[in-house]
């Protein structure tokens, strides 16, 4: 798979909603240790097939038949999932992405680079990705004390998913500064990223 189409696939992966210890069905629990923002729920099926597929996402809970449970996923930002076992009980392989070359390690000046050149970045960009939901949200809290009724509870649900979409872009900051840094040609530290974790 072409680099900007795994870009792509990690940007769509990530901008899913967030899952919750509720969406759980059945005792089930979010993986011990798991970064809660790498839990998300998807409703696509395609598109989960193709996150799985692509070693991007690990399925944690599925749907059966009826059921009305949620499916959820855990995101491996660098393709690195586990392999996917199928229902007869063999396992299903991954194509991993080709390895990288054998580069010699940075030195601590280099990954100081990096590090600053990713901090400077992630303000601009969070910005850049957050001010719209920011000012909605803000809107939402000024017409609570306005409202009651059905349009009391609308303004609720609507802060929920404008508070939910707030949480989910800071993972799509973490994602799009990155591809930044990958991007530019002129910045000979980049080839470090895969050293750090998404």
């Amino acid at each position: 798979m072409a680099e900007a189409d795994r870009h792509r696939l990690l940007e769509r992966a990530l901008a899913l909603p967030l899952a919750t210890a509720s969406d759980f069905f059945g005792g089930r629990k979010p993986p011990a240790g798991a970064d809660a923002e790498l839990l998300r729920r998807i409703e696509d099926t395609t598109l989960r097939t193709k996150l799985v597929d692509a070693g991007l996402a690990e399925g944690l809970q599925s749907p059966k038949g009826p059921q009305r449970i949620a499916s959820i996923l855990r995101i491996y930002p660098n393709f690195d999932a586990p392999a996917r076992r199928a229902t007869n009980g063999r396992v299903k392989r991954v194509t991993a992405p080709a390895p990288a070359a054998k580069t010699r390690l940075p030195s601590i000046d280099e990954m100081e680079r990096l590090i600053a050149r990713l901090r400077e970045l992630e303000a601009g960009v969070a910005r850049e990705l957050t001010s719209e939901t920011s000012e909605r949200i803000a809107l939402l809290k000024r017409t609570l004390s306005d409202v009651e009724g059905e349009d009391l509870e609308r303004t609720y649900r609507e802060l929920g998913e404008a508070l939910e979409r707030r949480r989910a872009l800071e993972s799509q900051t973490r994602a799009e500064v990155f591809r930044r840094v990958e991007s530019d040609a002129s910045f000979p530290e980049r080839e470090y990223l895969r050293f750090l974790r998404r």
